[in-house]
């Protein structure tokens, strides 16, 4: 009876720290704000994004498994979740690198050094094979980072 009372005190103990390391973590999450044009559609995720400006806040927190940064538009808003593919830099300008081929672009990743963050976009299946059968083109579309 005592060694199952010890073994629920241990228990508790390790959830509890679990928990504190946790809610520790996310406090220095900092909300990461920015803004750039968009000169042509963009497939973002599930997100189709059209010509404009726009804006994004994101955490550039602790890496979740479902990180999101949320777009918003001249006509429309976008929650794009991330996969877990991150890592952090400090070198390069902050940027969207978008691949094109011929009149589709899609957004491959969000560099944001200014953060400390790059977030990588992974194509799906059935854009590897159309990226697999043609040319591309890497352009990287300047973005400008909120005043804190």
């Amino acid at each position: 009876m005592n060694t199952n009372r010890s073994l629920r005190l241990v228990k508790f103990a390790v959830l509890a720290l679990v928990t504190a390391c946790f809610g520790a973590s996310l406090a220095n999450a900092q909300e990461v704000q920015g803004t750039f044009n968009l000169p042509f559609e963009v497939h973002w995720g599930l997100a189709d994004l059209r010509p404009g400006n726009y804006s994004f806040t994101s955490d550039s927190g602790p890496v979740s498994p479902a990180h999101t940064v949320i777009v918003r538009g001249e006509n429309n808003t976008a929650c794009i979740i991330v996969p877990m593919v991150f890592e952090h830099s400090i070198s390069g300008q902050n940027a969207l690198i978008v691949e094109r081929h011929g009149e589709s672009a899609t957004v491959r990743a969000l560099n944001l050094p200014a953060a400390g963050l790059v977030i990588y976009y992974p194509a799906a299946k059935a854009q590897r094979q159309i990226l697999a059968q043609g040319p591309e083109l890497i352009q990287r579309l300047p973005i400008l980072m909120a005043q804190k």
